[in-house]
């Protein structure tokens, strides 16, 4: 960890967001750039537009791509004037007409940008993610028949069991990783304005066709139409998904802290201090952490998201430090996420205290009570009933238990729900990769 850095992701929290530091630091973009230049100069080789030489593998050299953006004030036209060098140096000059010949820097950048988020989400997030509904889906199946007391607006209502109220989220964080798996990153290679003016001079070709052809051999999509900057809709789709996530972590994050403030469950930190004065406590930090990380998340990708949809006429560079915030906004989704897995895999349930709570709450069957009542012909049984409860004197006839409707079953068919969202292929994976770490 670095002790100066600004941002709190490239400090204190660097350890866990490192795995995106392959995908959003700046030697990320620049080696990605020049792989897009580089591909698109195979292109032309190919399509017979440049001369038939072989095209050499150019790695890129951060020191010397750092000098050359000093000296040009231009970081793609950088990358441009180093590939033209790095050509001429090993014998294949010939080509260096032809680096970036037709392009627009938006088209390197677009390309470059798409590659490295659709990388990101398939290769971290999305693991992480589903990671989280696999343990949600666990959870859900182990504490499927622990009866509790279920609370609307924070008082009790009727009984349910924790684990049918994990399955909840397990569903909901498995469905919305179905959605983001399914949102492709969008890219443009169309010319200055999109109008592919450029490449008609080139050859007499298809280019749209062909451009398309060679963006999706990136497995990213080919946009058919743009202006200079490649249309922000489908970021703006995949930001809001994530944003979702964050939402469903945030919100399970504070309904643990309330079931811990109910004594329903404990986080336990063998070893480490939860305050400087206070002895016994025994605080839930690392839920109040994916908390707070969840909603910088949001808050930061809100903004992008909505940010990146807009551009004066065909171009301008205001969205440029937005779109270099992405990273961040991701990184804090997955330490919410890293911090909410940690505090559920610390968590032990406290099934006798949820057990004493249904005890000392017989008021939680009244809707029991007042349906029975009305089905035998009672059509003032709710008044009845709800009279009873005031008085103090509602007895249940029943244990709560018995009342818990699908609740087990809910929770116990949460695991093959999560698979079905997931992939079965993925959950064989994983019970494999287990059963190798356990041996």
């Amino acid at each position: 960890m670095s002790y100066d850095a600004i941002s709190p992701i490239d400090g204190r929290y660097r350890r866990e967001a490192a795995p995106l530091g392959r995908y959003f630091s700046d030697r990320a973009l620049m080696e990605a750039r020049v792989t897009v230049e580089m591909g698109y100069l195979g292109l032309l080789v190919r399509l017979g537009v440049a001369p038939n030489v072989r095209v050499p593998k150019v790695d890129a050299d951060m020191a010397a791509l750092e000098k050359l953006e000093g000296e040009l004030g231009h970081d793609v036209k950088a990358v441009e004037v180093y590939i033209r060098q790095r050509l001429s140096r090993s014998g294949s000059g010939k080509l260096a007409p032809f680096v970036h010949l037709g392009l627009t820097s938006e088209d390197t950048n677009s390309l470059s940008y798409a590659t490295l988020q659709k990388a990101a989400i398939d290769e971290v997030l999305i693991p992480a993610y589903s990671s989280l509904a696999d343990s949600l889906a666990d959870l859900a199946v182990k504490e499927a028949t622990s009866a509790m007391v279920a609370r609307t607006h924070g008082k009790p209502a009727v009984p349910t069991t924790f684990g049918k109220e994990m399955a909840v989220f397990g569903y909901r964080f498995a469905e919305r990783v179905c959605r983001l798996r399914g949102l492709t990153p969008m890219a443009k290679f169309s010319g200055a304005v999109g109008t592919y003016a450029s490449f008609g001079l080139l050859a007499d070709l298809d280019w749209p066709a062909e451009l398309a052809r060679f963006v999706e051999g990136f497995r990213v999509e080919a946009a058919p139409y743009s202006t200079q900057v490649v249309p922000g809709e489908r970021l703006s789709d995949i930001l809001h998904t994530v944003i979702n996530i964050n939402q469903l972590t945030a919100s399970l994050a504070r309904d643990l802290w309330l079931y811990q403030a109910l004594d329903y469950v404990r986080f336990v930190r063998p070893g480490k201090v939860s305050s400087s004065t206070m002895p016994q406590k025994e605080n839930p930090v690392d839920l109040e952490n994916a908390e707070g990380q969840a909603d910088t998340s949001t808050s930061l990708l809100m903004m992008a998201a909505y940010r990146l949809q807009h551009t004066r006429l065909q171009r301008d560079l205001s969205d440029s430090v937005v779109r270099r915030m992405v990273g961040q906004g991701l990184a804090h989704s997955l330490v919410a996420c890293k911090r909410l897995a940690r505090s559920l895999s610390s968590m032990k349930v406290e099934r006798s205290f949820m057990r004493d709570d249904l005890k000392a709450h017989p008021e939680i069957l009244a809707e029991r009570a007042q349906i029975v009542k009305r089905l035998a012909g009672d059509v003032e049984g709710y008044e009845k009933v709800r009279a009873s409860v005031g008085r103090g004197s509602f007895s249940p006839g029943s244990d709560p238990v018995a009342y818990l409707g699908d609740s087990v079953d809910l929770a116990r068919r949460c695991r093959e729900t999560v698979d079905g969202l997931l992939g079965p292929g993925r959950r064989r994976q994983r019970r494999g990769s287990a059963s190798t770490a356990s041996s």
